[in-house]
C-alpha cells in the first residue's frame, strides 16, 4: 500500500504534465498564427483576378467513377484551362483493387484528366478492405508525405472535398498542421459532397454509429472538421440546412459554423441523352442485355455504386416485394455499377428467376446515356444525396423517377416522378409505375419537359471558379475566424502530428518511458522496508564474591 501511494504521488504530476503538453499542442494547432485574428493583408498573395495557385484535395478520383469524382475532375480541368495553376491531391488505388478491375472492364483504363503545365498531381495510397475493397481507407501515414508536398507547392487557395472523411481516416484536415500555421495562410474552402456520418452509419463496419452517443460525438467531429475552414460550399439548400444548427468551440464559446454557400457547381448538359451516336451505344454490352428483355416488360434502371450508403439493399428488397405482390411481375430491375453489394444483387436474381434482377456491370460514364435510353423508368433508394447526378441524367433522358423524398432536389412528386419516405412506399411506387401504363406515360412526358431549373448552369465549373475567387476576395478583406477545437476531436487530430514528426515522437516516447521507469524506481525504493538490525547482545550474569 505504501508503494502504491508513493507511486500515485509521483505518477499523478507526471501524467498531468503530459496531458497539459498534449492539450497545449492541440490548442496551438487549433488557433490561427499570431493570435485570434489574422490581418487581412496576410491572408494570401495576389488579388482574386490574378493567377491563383489552387490546391484541390479530394477523396475520390478516377478509376472510381461517381458524381463527386466527375465533378472534381471537371473543376480541375476547367481551373487549369482558365489560367490558374492547379495541384490535385488525389487517391491512388492498389493494383489488385476491385475499383481498378471494374474500371478496366468498362473500358476506363486511362485517366481522363492528364497532367499539363498548369495541372499537377500529388497522390496518396488507399489501403484496406472497407466496403469489400470498393471503399478503402486513406493511408494516414502517406498523408504526412502529401502534407509536406502540399506545403512545398505553396498554394494560396485550398479546397478540401469532405474534410470529415479525412479526419475519420487520417486524423487530419489537410493543410491544418502546416499551411494554416504559416504567417500568410491560404484561403481554406471546404466542399461538402456527401452526408458522411449518415452515409457510413449504413455500412456494417460502422454499426456502432447507430447508437445515439456515438452518432452525436461523430456529428460533432464533422462540425469540428468544417470549423477549420474560412468558407463552406454545398450543393443545395438541404445540405446547408443540415450544417446550419451545428456549433463548434472557438476559444471558450460555442459558435455556429461559417454560413454554407450554395454553389451550383454541378450540372448535366441538356444534350446529355442525345450526344452519343447510336452506333456507339450499340457496342455497349449493357445495352444488348436490356434489349433482350421479354416483350412488354417494364425496365427499371439504377446507375451508381452498389453499396450500403446508396441503400441498394433497400432498393432490391423493395423491388422483390413489388414483384412478389404480383403488380410488378412484368418488371425487370437493371443495375449498372459495381460495389460490395454485387453478391446481394446476384442472390436476388437467383431467387426471383429470369428477367427479374439483372446486373449490367460497370458502365463507363461516357455511355451511361445509352442504358438510360433503353429504360422505362429510373429507380433509386438513396436517402443521403447532396446533389443526385443520376436523377438529373434520368430526367434529361425523359425517364420518370421513383426515389426517396429525403434530400431530393430535382423530382417533382406526382409530375416527373414519385417520392417516398421508406422501403414500403418505394415498393408501392414501383408497383404503381410498373402496373399503370397511363401513369408511366404521363410522368415520362413531364420528365421530358425538364428544363434544368434545379440543375447547375451550363458552365457549372465556371460557377465554381467564380465562387472560389469570390471567397478569396472575402478572405483578403478579413478578418480570419479562429479555428474550431474540441476536447476529443482536437486530440484526435493531434495524432496526425505524431505521423508528421516521427523523430520528435520517438524522442518524446523515449523520454516519457525513461521518466516512467525513474518514477517507478523511486516508488519501489521509497516503499522498501529498512533492513532489520541485529538484536543487542543480552547481558551476561556475573558472580559477585564478598
Amino acid at each position: 500500500l505504501k508503494t502504491l501511494k508513493a507511486g500515485g504521488r509521483l505518477l499523478l504530476p507526471l501524467q498531468t504534465m503530459w496531458l497539459l503538453l498534449l492539450l497545449r499542442s492541440c490548442l496551438a494547432a487549433s488557433a490561427p498564427p499570431g493570435g485570434d485574428v489574422v490581418p487581412a493583408g496576410a491572408a494570401s498573395a495576389g488579388g482574386p483576378a490574378a493567377r491563383q495557385r489552387i490546391a484541390y484535395v479530394t477523396n475520390t478520383w478516377w478509376p472510381k467513377v461517381d458524381g463527386a469524382a466527375i465533378t472534381v475532375m471537371g473543376h480541375a480541368r476547367y481551373f487549369s484551362e482558365h489560367g490558374h495553376d492547379v495541384l490535385v491531391v488525389r487517391p491512388s488505388y492498389p493494383d489488385d483493387s476491385p475499383v481498378w478491375e471494374r474500371a478496366v472492364e468498362a473500358g476506363m483504363a486511362s485517366d481522363p484528366v492528364p497532367p499539363s503545365p498548369t495541372l499537377q498531381f500529388l497522390s496518396y495510397r488507399m489501403v484496406g478492405n472497407r466496403g469489400g475493397g470498393f471503399e478503402p481507407e486513406m493511408d494516414a501515414s502517406d498523408l504526412s508525405r502529401v502534407e509536406k508536398g502540399l506545403t512545398a507547392w505553396e498554394p494560396n487557395i485550398v479546397l478540401v472535398v469532405d474534410p470529415d472523411y479525412f479526419v475519420l481516416d487520417t486524423f487530419r484536415v489537410p493543410g491544418l498542421n502546416t499551411l494554416m500555421q504559416l504567417p500568410s495562410p491560404p484561403t481554406m474552402i471546404a466542399c461538402m459532397t456527401t452526408f458522411c456520418i449518415e452515409a457510413i452509419r449504413k455500412m456494417p463496419e460502422y454499426w456502432w454509429l447507430n447508437y445515439a452517443p456515438a452518432h452525436a460525438l461523430f456529428r460533432q467531429g464533422l462540425a469540428t472538421s468544417y470549423g477549420q475552414f474560412d468558407h463552406i460550399f454545398v450543393n443545395g439548400d438541404q445540405s446547408a440546412a443540415y450544417l446550419r444548427p451545428m456549433t463548434v468551440l472557438r476559444g471558450s464559446s460555442w459558435e455556429p459554423l461559417p454560413p454554407a454557400r450554395v454553389v451550383k457547381s454541378r450540372g448535366v448538359p441538356a444534350d446529355f441523352c442525345t450526344a452519343l451516336p447510336e452506333a456507339d451505344c450499340a457496342a455497349e454490352r449493357a445495352v444488348s442485355l436490356m434489349r433482350e428483355r421479354p416483350r412488354g416488360h417494364v425496365a427499371f434502371l439504377y446507375v451508381g455504386r452498389l453499396s450500403f450508403d446508396k441503400s441498394v439493399d433497400e432498393l432490391v428488397a423493395a423491388f422483390e416485394a413489388a414483384r412478389r405482390s404480383g403488380r410488378a411481375k412484368r418488371a425487370t430491375l437493371y443495375l449498372a455499377g459495381s460495389g460490395e453489394l454485387e453478391p446481394l444483387v446476384h442472390a436476388a436474381a437467383d431467387r426471383l428467376g429470369p428477367a427479374s434482377v439483372i446486373h449490367l456491370g460497370q458502365v463507363s460514364h461516357r455511355r451511361v446515356s445509352c442504358v438510360l435510353r433503353e429504360a422505362d423508368a429510373y429507380v433509386s433508394a438513396a436517402h443521403n444525396e447532396t446533389y443526385g447526378r443520376s436523377l438529373v441524367e434520368a430526367l434529361r433522358c425523359g425517364l420518370p423517377v421513383v426515389t426517396m423524398a429525403s434530400c431530393n432536389m430535382h423530382v417533382d412528386h406526382g409530375k416527373s416522378g414519385l417520392l417516398g419516405e421508406g422501403t414500403a412506399e418505394l415498393t408501392e411506387h414501383i408497383s404503381m409505375v410498373a402496373d399503370d401504363e397511363a401513369l408511366r406515360t404521363r410522368l415520362a412526358a413531364n420528365a421530358q419537359a425538364y428544363d434544368g431549373a434545379t440543375d447547375g448552369p451550363s458552365d457549372a465549373p465556371g460557377a465554381m471558379l467564380r465562387a472560389v475567387l469570390d471567397a478569396q476576395e472575402a478572405t483578403l478583406r478579413g478578418p480570419r475566424i479562429r479555428r474550431a477545437w474540441h476536447p476529443f476531436w482536437s486530440c484526435w487530430m493531434c495524432l496526425s502530428l505524431v505521423l508528421d514528426h516521427p523523430g520528435w515522437t520517438s524522442l518524446a516516447i523515449t523520454l516519457a518511458s525513461a521518466a516512467f521507469m525513474y518514477a517507478a524506481w523511486l516508488c519501489l525504493s521509497s516503499g522498501a522496508a529498512p533492513a532489520a538490525l541485529p538484536p543487542p547482545p543480552s547481558p551476561q550474569p556475573t558472580n559477585k564474591t564478598d
